[in-house]
Order: C-alpha cells, then sequence, then structure tokens
C-alpha cells in the first residue's frame, strides 16, 4: 500500500468512526431479530436456547413460513436449514433475492460440500456454517452478520438507484460504464490494491466488477472483496488461461471468462443486479459500438473517427446516442474524459496538467471546469478526499 493510501486509510476510518458513533449512540438499543428456519422442531428448540438471551428470535419449520414471517416482520439476520420439506432453503434464497429482499442470511445445514456453498452464496447468503456446529462460532457468525448489515441499513440511502462498484477494470473500460451508466446507477471505481477498500464507506455495493488479472494476490483480493461487502454480488473477470483455477465460482461469485466486450460487461451487471432495483437498459449493438470505440480512444476521440470507424455518419450517430441514453455524444466523450481524470488522480501522483492532457482536455482549467460539472469538486480536492460523500445531480439537462 503506497503512503498516500496509508494516510488516507488512517484519516477516513477516524471520519467513519465518528459519524458512525454518533449515529449508534443517537439510536435507542434494541434486541437484534433472528428468523431461524429449519424442518426440525428439535434444532429450532436448541437454537431458541442458545440465542433467546441475546437476540429475538422467531422460528419457522418451512420456506413457505419463513417468507411470510419475513413479510410481516422486520428481521436482522435469517438462520437458514438448507434442506426441508416442501420450500428448500435454495428456494427460499432464490425468492428472497428476487423479490429485493436485501436481509444477510445464514446458512446453517448438514451438507457440507462446495457445490452447495456456492449455490447458497451466489443467491446471496452471507456465511455458510456446517452442523453441528460449534455455538461460539454460530454466536460470532451471527453477530458479524447483524453488525454489518446494521452498519449498511444506517448509511444506505432509501433508493432503488444500484451501486456498482468496478475494481481493477482498465481505466477506458471502467470510464466507457460509468458514462454509459451515469443516469442509472451510481458507480464507482478503484484501482485493484485491496487497501484502497479500506476507505470506501461501510454502505455496501449492489454489484462489485473486480478484473482479477489486475491483482498480484486474486485470490486474496476476491476473499477481501467477500469479507468486506458480504451482501454485494461478485462478478469476477479471469484470464481463459488460469482455466478457472482460483474457484471463484466455489467462492459465490459470478465468472465472466477474458477477454469480454462491453456488452458482456453491460450484460453480466443487468444479471447480477436485485429485480427490485432501477433497471439498466438495452442498448442497440451501434450503441455499444460507440461506447467501445470511445472507450479505447478517448483522449484523441473525434466524431468523425467515429463516423469512419462505425461505418456511420457523425450525424445518424449523435441522434441515435442521444435517443437511446439521453446524453449527446459530446456529453457522453467528456463523462468518459472526467471518469478516467478520477482514476489517473486517485492511482498516479501525475500533476493535474499532466493529467488533463492524458484525458484529452486542452488543459487543467478545461479539465477543472469539467470536473467540478460533474464530480461537484475541483481535481484537487477529490484527490484529497475523494471518499467524503458529495451530492451531485443525478440527471443534468439532456444533453449536458
Amino acid at each position: 500500500m503506497s503512503p498516500s493510501v496509508k494516510r488516507a486509510v488512517e484519516r477516513r476510518r477516524f471520519s467513519v468512526a465518528t459519524r458512525y458513533n454518533a449515529v449508534v449512540m443517537a439510536e435507542p438499543m434494541r434486541r437484534p431479530v433472528v428468523l431461524a428456519v429449519d424442518d426440525d422442531r428439535a434444532v429450532l428448540d436448541v437454537l431458541h436456547l442458545l440465542l433467546d438471551d441475546r437476540y429475538e428470535v422467531f422460528d419457522a419449520q418451512d420456506g413457505k413460513a419463513a417468507l411470510e414471517r419475513l413479510r410481516s416482520t422486520p428481521v436482522d439476520v435469517v438462520l437458514l436449514d438448507l434442506v426441508m420439506e416442501g420450500m428448500d432453503g435454495i428456494t427460499v434464497l432464490e425468492r428472497l433475492r428476487a423479490a429485493g429482499v436485501d436481509v444477510p442470511v445464514v446458512i446453517m445445514s448438514g451438507i457440507n460440500t462446495a457445490w452447495t456453498a456456492a449455490a447458497a452464496m451466489r443467491l446471496g447468503a452471507v456465511d455458510y456454517v456446517t452442523k453441528p456446529c460449534d455455538d461460539e462460532d454460530l454466536l460470532a457468525v451471527l453477530a458479524c452478520a447483524v453488525s454489518r448489515a446494521r452498519e449498511a441499513a444506517q448509511l444506505r440511502p432509501d433508493s432503488d438507484t444500484a451501486r456498482i462498484l468496478l475494481m481493477g477494470c482498465p481505466v477506458g473500460v471502467a470510464a466507457a460504464l460509468t458514462g454509459a451508466l451515469a443516469y442509472y446507477a451510481q458507480v464507482e471505481s478503484i484501482s485493484a490494491d485491496t487497501g484502497v477498500l479500506a476507505l470506501m464507506p461501510p454502505v455496501s455495493p449492489d454489484t462489485i466488477v473486480v478484473d482479477l488479472d489486475a491483482s498480484p494476490t486474486p485470490r486474496d483480493s476476491l476473499t477481501k472483496l467477500r469479507a468486506r461487502f458480504p451482501l454485494a454480488s461478485i462478478l469476477a473477470l479471469e484470464s481463459t488461461a488460469r482455466g478457472g483455477a482460483l474457484g471463484i465460482e466455489e467462492q459465490g461469485s459470478t465468472l465472466l471468462p477474458k477477454p469480454a466486450s462491453l456488452r458482456d460487461l453491460l450484460e453480466g451487471i443487468r444479471a447480477e443486479l436485485r429485480p427490485s432495483l432501477r433497471a439498466i437498459p438495452r442498448f442497440s449493438a451501434r450503441v455499444v459500438g460507440v461506447m467501445e470505440y470511445v472507450s479505447a480512444h478517448f483522449a484523441g476521440v473525434t466524431m468523425q473517427d467515429l463516423g469512419i470507424a462505425l461505418e456511420k455518419s457523425p450525424y445518424y450517430l449523435s441522434r441515435l446516442f442521444r435517443s437511446e441514453t439521453g446524453m449527446t455524444l459530446k456529453a457522453y466523450v467528456n463523462r468518459v474524459r472526467i471518469e478516467a481524470a478520477r482514476r489517473l488522480l486517485l492511482d498516479t501522483s501525475e500533476k493535474i496538467e499532466t493529467v488533463a492532457a492524458l484525458v484529452g482536455f486542452h488543459d487543467a482549467s478545461h479539465l477543472s471546469r469539467l470536473f467540478l460539472k460533474y464530480s461537484g469538486r475541483r481535481p484537487g480536492d477529490f484527490r484529497r478526499t475523494w471518499w467524503d460523500p458529495v451530492e451531485v445531480p443525478r440527471r443534468v439537462p439532456r444533453g449536458g
């Protein structure tokens, strides 16, 4: 971890701790609510004996009863068996995800196989313990799940806008994706350095896209991501040369083999997001082609270049792009350049004048004006305190 990142980590920890402690102290204490789901009455009775002193415990003996309880009662964590009569645990997880219910689920099952654990984690389970389990281990798992869920709930805005984290993705690709989704999601792009995760707010992204080839320790990066954001779905990009050696799918993540096109990434993100979140539109092949060309040539792209590359007139491409995305091609190119500048400001120590030239702006003043327009702060301020949230209008005037 670089010295600048280390200093930023310490400042971030102090800032978050101060705000978090203030929120916690202002709230009246209440016992966390656990829903235990198992078709064995004896198991539920044991769980009551273990948990009743610490938690408000409800129970259900099948999946249908569990879903009914979740619809009527606020629950902090679900303790779920997999093999049950009627609706099994996997079906319960599928129903929860389809309904957009964001409660953390801990699986407690007598089945101890990698495939079963992976299936549960892909559907949103935050942990998996095997029966019979140690009492202290189960209590620790539940405490962790409740703590993270409460932390996220306190800091997450009441919104159906998806939060997407891009980690280690190439600058051009990340900038093109962020620009394309500007009206539909909140997208943050960071380097593959897992030390940067400590700067991120505790609120969990809905989906994380991570390029594992950009990390010197890909398995460790995946483990840290899962531990830091247990409620997020993870779309992992991995070179086909590895042959799936990392066991990505066994860790509850979705594998997207490289090379992956921008369309592949958009489709992968769309598939990972919960149905309750604002939908990401499907762009036409021509519009995605524009995005891919801008991704590869953002520093020097011109309308004439686009017309030649896509064998269509610039006027036609501009009208088509605006009709599908709500922004002009000029505005999109500027957004992509700003997002590329954001990454360079975070990942390098280059002067602002140099960053401006690298992303295609005339000078630092030009970059600063547009950076303020799209990011809500100046480049220098962003570099010093990028982790602090800034209110930026989610939609600028069409064409802006």
